[in-house]
Formats: C-alpha cells, sequence, structure tokens
C-alpha cells in the first residue's frame, strides 16, 4: 500500500492526470454555476460520477482543488491574451486588449465566472484573500510598460501610464461584473464603447 507521501513523490501516471484534469473541470462548472459557497468536494465528486474519496486521493481539501483551478484558468488566460496580442503595434494596443479580454469573456465564459467567485471568496484562516492585486500585477506592469513606451514614440499622448493601466483593468472587471449579472449583455457593444473611451483617452494631441 502506498503511503500520502509516496503518492506525492512519485510522478502522477497519465490516467491520474486525465482524473486530476476531469476534476479541475468539474470544479471550475461548478463554481461558475454555483457560486464559491455551491462549490463543494461532494459536488466536485458528484459531477465527476466518482466517489468523494477519489477526489481526496488528488486533492486533499477544497484549498488545493482550487488552486489547481486558478492555475488552469491562468494558464488559459495567459495563453489566449499572448496569442491576441502578438504582434501589436502601441498604437493599436489599448484596442487590441480590450477586445482580446471581451473576446475571452465570450468564448470563455464559464472561466472567468469560476475566477471571479474564487477572487471574492477565497480566503485563507485570517480571513486575507489568497489573490490579491498581488495576482494581476504583472499584468498591470505589462499594460504600463507598453503604454509607456507608446509615449516615448509619440504613438501616444501624455498621462501617467500607471494610472491608466489600473483604470482599463478596472473597467474591465466592472464589465464582468455586469455580464456576471446579466447574461444577455452586450458584450460587443461594451467593449466598443471601452474602445472609444480609452482611445480617447490615450490619444496622442494633434494639437
Amino acid at each position: 500500500m502506498r503511503t500520502s507521501r509516496e503518492r506525492e513523490t512519485r510522478p502522477p501516471t497519465f490516467t491520474q492526470r486525465k482524473r486530476r484534469d476531469q476534476l479541475v473541470d468539474c470544479a471550475i462548472d461548478a463554481l461558475a454555476e454555483l457560486g464559491f459557497q455551491g462549490t463543494s468536494v461532494a459536488e466536485v465528486a458528484r459531477r465527476a460520477g466518482v466517489s468523494k474519496g477519489v477526489v481526496t486521493y488528488h486533492f486533499a481539501a477544497k484549498d488545493d482543488l482550487m488552486f489547481a483551478a486558478v492555475a488552469e484558468i491562468f494558464d488559459s488566460i495567459k495563453e489566449f491574451l499572448e496569442n491576441r496580442l502578438r504582434g501589436t503595434s502601441a498604437e493599436r494596443f489599448v484596442a487590441d486588449y480590450i477586445n482580446a479580454w471581451v473576446a475571452y469573456y465570450r468564448t470563455r465564459t464559464r472561466y472567468v465566472l469560476a475566477i471571479r467567485e474564487i477572487w471574492g471568496n477565497f480566503r485563507d484562516d485570517s480571513g486575507h484573500q489568497h489573490f490579491g492585486p498581488q495576482a494581476v500585477a504583472g499584468e498591470l506592469g505589462v499594460v504600463q510598460q507598453v503604454l509607456e513606451y507608446g509615449q516615448a514614440n509619440d504613438d501616444l499622448g501624455k498621462f501617467d501610464a500607471r494610472v491608466m493601466a489600473v483604470t482599463i483593468k478596472a473597467s474591465l472587471d466592472a464589465l464582468l461584473n455586469q455580464f456576471a449579472t446579466d447574461p444577455q449583455l452586450d458584450l460587443e457593444a461594451y467593449g466598443a464603447e471601452l474602445v472609444t473611451l480609452f482611445e480617447r483617452a490615450t490619444a496622442r494631441s494633434e494639437a
């Protein structure tokens, strides 16, 4: 009989990886449909058609499932944004960045609804969020750098690049909150308004 320590140190088999992927997928679905409080080990087991023991074999507790779900979603976001923004210019970046996120909301809806639930509700024993502002610091830093590059090359106007990066991201978060409460929201129209707003705010003055 294998000990839990042996299971942790031995590389997972193909079958074990597939089972873990299935359980994470079920957790993401539960988060999107039932919210954080409604997502339990028992609910994930029910959706996967397995016993709770199978879930806890791979994930000792709900927290471990949540961390695995976050890793899956973050990897998805990174790949999606990199593909959409590859080759964009500093002048086009604001529009392309906003449109990329809008497209992600539309095509990966369950992922964004799940991460929204985790973001607001997943806390440690002291009540602090596991994923706070530091979780998006890297993304904000990249946006700020691109805006500063555009300013340095006179493609963009004069503004505080850090404030602009934070404000654009906050507007996208607000869009996600609207979309979560109103699934019929016209994402494309909302995104187009954001593009118009921020292109005006970052445009180089012609005067």
